[in-house]
């Protein structure tokens, strides 16, 4: 990936800080305490409870926090009595960009931010409960880097996005970081993770660690290993941006009695083995187009519910490798607990699409089953399977007993396509919904071929029940699937998977 594109997915995957400087509260508190906004020159803010107004601070950006002790005796020192919020774009003398050739221009601003953020760090006794450090050159600063996290440790940092701008990548993230074991959710951003060797090793590090997410961090396979045998609580494992190459563990190997969801985003490795997961419930995997493979090994994941998207990927289940043409799948290369399953399937390749055949047959009590067509927009010609093929292609207990719900997104007419849509109509006893989604809403032609298709499709009597409706639905314009990070890290969607056309 482009240095351009990886700044625009470590940022855009960050989670949205509950603090915003767009409007500022202080002036209101001003008018307040010296009319009342009533005409009756009360001010009847600052009579509100402690409780009350420690929450109106923070929810203030930095700035207008602490300069409400200057607004009356009353609101004197509450600052400093309020778990601090800090978002350092908000202490920014200007924005600055990733390609600014003012050196000395950047270094000014660097400095001043630096120096503000020290100065409320040190002046603010704790707890921190909330703190994004994400603005910062600091491969020029890393003093202060390692100020920061002593501060940070000592003053109870509970929530802590830390990343480190702009790059070299190998800018070494202090060791200091394992000092801060009131850390509940950590987000590390374009570091250098440091060897783990001769470091403390325990569930007493990171003993309240709850969320963990990488965002393109060069990390080693045993320092991953380290980070989660010191975390007992982690509930949530995120790796963004992370290529196994330049970045992230090129072996992803988990083992851990808590983690509930797991999700790699424009991200790939040469393994994700889920060893030992019994808790595991989501597994979220997006390679942005990579066209590397990845194996996937599914070991031990009970409680697995969501799956997706599977692609190019070598599935083994349990010691079972899954390929093309595995039509007798034994229960040990099962996993009958997943419900929700997300497949890629170039349908123009006759390969593929078997295999795709093979994986849902591991998956026996699906649900609900989204499968997106990819490489049409490559071009080419077709590799039809016959009617012959599609008529004989074996049980697949997950179509017949199971399937609730599919959606096939990107579909473009493909002979192969229609023949997996005619043999999950013809076989789909408990259908309830089938969605297709064109690609583009904006190409005529492209549309008036894909309808004609699926008109001789929905004159058979399969495709016209009324209680299986076909939907056909398209997007905006080409790659307007919006299958975003946000989307994909919400837990309380029931389905991760649908797009802005669904």
């Amino acid at each position: 990936m482009a240095l351009k594109e990886i700044i625009e997915i470590v940022y855009s995957c960050l989670l949205d800080f509950p603090v915003t400087a767009a409007t500022s509260l202080s002036a209101a508190f001003s008018s307040s305490t010296e009319g009342g906004g009533d005409g009756s020159g009360k001010d009847r803010i600052s009579a509100l409870p402690d409780d009350l107004l420690r929450k109106i601070i923070s929810r203030l950006p930095v700035k207008d926090a602490a300069r409400t002790a200057a607004l009356s005796p009353r609101w004197r020192g509450l600052w400093r009595l309020t778990p601090l919020v800090l978002d350092d774009e908000h202490l920014l003398p200007y924005l600055p960009d990733s390609s600014d050739e003012d050196d000395d221009l950047l270094a000014d601003c660097t400095s001043l931010l630096i120096s503000a953020i020290s100065r409320v760090l040190a002046s603010h006794p704790g707890p921190f409960r909330r703190v994004h450090l994400a603005m910062n050159p600091l491969c020029r600063e890393l003093y202060a880097a390692e100020e920061w996290l002593r501060l940070l440790a000592a003053k109870g940092v509970e929530n802590l996005a830390f990343v480190s701008r702009p790059w070299p990548l190998e800018v070494p993230l202090p060791v200091s970081i394992f000092v801060c074991s009131s850390l509940c959710s950590l987000y590390l951003g374009a570091w250098k993770f440091p060897s783990t060797a001769g470091l403390p090793r325990g569930p007493g590090v990171f003993p309240h660690l709850q969320e963990l997410r990488p965002y393109h961090t060069v990390m080693e396979e045993h320092d991953l290993q380290h980070v989660l045998a010191c975390s007992p609580d982690l509930q949530i494992l995120a790796l963004i941006a992370s290529s196994g190459f330049l970045s992230g563990p090129s072996r992803v190997r988990i083992s851990s009695d808590n983690i509930h969801y797991m999700l790699l985003w424009s991200s790939m490795a040469d393994e994700l083995a889920l060893v030992d997961t019994p808790c595991l419930q989501r597994l979220i995997l997006h390679a942005a187009g990579s066209p590397r493979t990845m194996k996937v090994q599914i070991s031990y994941a009970p409680d697995l519910t969501v799956l997706g998207y599977l692609a190019t990927h070598v599935l083994v289940i349990g010691n079972t490798i899954i390929t093309a043409g595995v039509t007798n799948v034994s229960p040990n290369a099962t996993v009958p607990s997943v419900k929700l399953l997300a497949l890629k399937v170039n349908f123009r390749v006759p390969k593929e699409v078997k295999t795709l055949l093979s994986f849902l047959r591991c998956f026996p009590q699906v649900e609900t089953l989204h499968v997106m067509s990819i490489g049409g927009e490559s071009g080419g010609e077709d590799s039809p399977l016959n009617s012959t093929f599609w008529r004989e292609v074996a049980t697949i207990e997950c179509v017949e007993s199971c399937l609730k719900k599919l959606v096939l997104d990107e579909f473009s007419g493909g002979a192969n396509e229609l023949g997996f849509l005619e043999l999950v109509f013809g076989r789909a006893h408990v259908l309830q919904k089938a969605v297709v989604v064109l690609p583009d809403a904006g190409n005529s032609a492209m549309m008036a071929k894909a309808m004609g298709k699926l008109a001789l499709l929905g004159s058979a009597e399969w495709a016209t029940k009324e209680d299986c409706p076909l939907v056909v639905l398209a997007h905006s314009e080409p790659g307007d699937h919006v299958w975003s990070y946000n989307r994909a890290s919400d837990l309380s969607l029931s389905d991760s998977f649908l797009g802005n056309a669904m």
